[in-house]
């Protein structure tokens, strides 16, 4: 009796603590309640629960918004003062934006353009890597081929 109200606990925490977007992403809502509480079991016994999740200690922030598009999307200086180097093969894209537009930035995979800006507005990104300064000289033309592995 006791361990059937410790899975159906389990069960419980878990939908309560996860979003559908979060069960949906980890593959929670492809689990029998069964081994649901067997993940649950497994958290329970490897990591301490936080006293209040880390969502209620970030204060809500504004998304930097794209201020300025230089070189026909080579570089873009976003509100916060950062500047962007795009990766050549992205300028098509980048090259359309328009401003002001807020942004995202997320890691990427990419090991020279380590970072991936994507429009809010349109869905679309591109990878760039943050520079201090804009060339001194006005950059050619992007080559879609450099800087690929």
């Amino acid at each position: 009796m006791i361990s059937l109200l410790a899975a159906v606990l389990a069960v419980e925490a878990i939908d309560l603590e996860m979003t559908p977007q979060e069960k949906k992403k980890t593959g929670v809502y492809k689990l029998r309640d069964q081994e649901k509480a067997a993940l649950q079991q497994w958290i329970e016994n490897r990591y301490e629960k936080r006293q209040e999740p880390l969502a209620q200690n970030i204060e809500p922030t504004t998304k930097p918004s794209l201020s300025e598009n230089f070189y026909n999307g080579r570089f873009l200086k976003l509100s916060d003062g950062t500047l962007w180097n795009v990766r050549p093969q992205d300028t098509a894209i980048s090259q359309s934006w328009i401003t002001p537009v807020e942004v995202i930035i997320t890691q990427s995979q990419d090991s020279v353009y380590s970072y991936k800006i994507t429009n809010t507005l349109t869905g679309s990104s591109v990878l760039a890597k943050k520079v201090s300064s804009l060339p001194t000289t006005k950059p050619g033309p992007a080559t879609p081929n450099s800087n690929t592995k």
